[in-house]
């Protein structure tokens, strides 16, 4: 299988559904991210995570284009980036940072976001568009 292919599938059904789960259990999952703040062990380890896992898509997957594959790409690079800001950013500002999006508000248009782009990339990969 194409390794576009198979990260289409991948991203776009993980998108589809934490993005429904997501809008369904707001309430639940605000108090969840505030644990987090609370963990700066925990942050490390989200932070080398999401580099290791955003390098390893940007490497193995350097599509820069304006494609669905691009997409896919950026993904990569987003998570790489995001893991750079919670290893390289100071404590104090990842809990300001994160504090403005744990929101309803974001909690609802995040997850439209990403059952948009789960639909997207899922029916690429599925071949349904």
């Amino acid at each position: 299988m194409d390794l576009s292919i198979f990260l289409a599938k991948l991203f776009g059904l993980y998108f589809l559904i934490a993005g429904g789960i997501i809008m369904m259990r707001q309430k639940s999952f605000m108090p969840i991210f505030t644990e987090i703040l609370g963990s700066r062990a925990l942050l490390v380890i989200l932070g080398v995570a999401e580099l290791l896992a955003g390098l390893a898509i940007v490497i193995a997957h350097p599509i820069f284009t304006a494609t669905w594959e691009g997409l896919i790409t950026l993904i990569g690079a987003w998570m790489a980036v995001e893991g750079i800001i919670y290893l390289s950013m100071p404590y104090t500002k990842i809990g300001k940072l994160m504090k403005q999006f744990n929101t309803s508000t974001w909690y609802t248009s995040g997850g439209l976001v990403a059952i948009v782009m789960g639909a997207y990339l899922a029916g690429k990969g599925f071949g349904m568009w």
